[in-house]
């Protein structure tokens, strides 16, 4: 959101401006796609576990109306409902959609690395014979 919406390279006149404003937004997608191909997060594909973090993406999203009530300010200014009356409901409606397909485009990068990697590169796998495992697999 911050890149397509907010980032003018005009607010940016210095490279440690820049630097602070790219590693905050930008990283953090750089750090889940590197756990995903070198460690072993596994995301699960049942509805809840999308919801629950489209959930909290919309109470972050709160948080610039709480910081607004408080302070008098938005953190962004595109959820000013003052200025941009007509597309406040669209783009938190957006969001909210674009929560729920970021962690499905995430999770069909997962199931593309383990077809193409072998198992022990992307995720933990249990031995065979594994007694737990396939008790725990069974009840499932």
């Amino acid at each position: 959101m911050f890149w397509s919406s907010i980032y003018r390279s005009s607010d940016y006149t210095s490279a440690e401006l820049r630097w602070s404003t790219a590693s905050v937004h930008a990283l953090n997608l750089v750090c889940v796609l590197v756990d995903m191909l070198f460690g072993a997060m596994m995301l699960s594909p049942h509805w809840s576990h999308s919801l629950t973090l489209a959930v909290i993406g919309m109470l972050y999203l709160a948080l610039a109306y709480i910081n607004e009530a408080v302070n008098g300010w938005f953190t962004y200014d595109f959820l000013n409902y003052r200025k941009h009356k007509s597309i406040i409901a669209p783009t938190i409606i957006g969001m909210f959609v674009g929560f729920l397909l970021l962690y499905y485009v995430l999770y069909g990068i997962q199931l593309l690395l383990e077809r193409v990697l072998p198992p022990r590169f992307t995720a933990w796998t249990p031995l065979h014979g594994d007694d737990e495992y396939e008790e725990v697999n069974q009840m499932a």
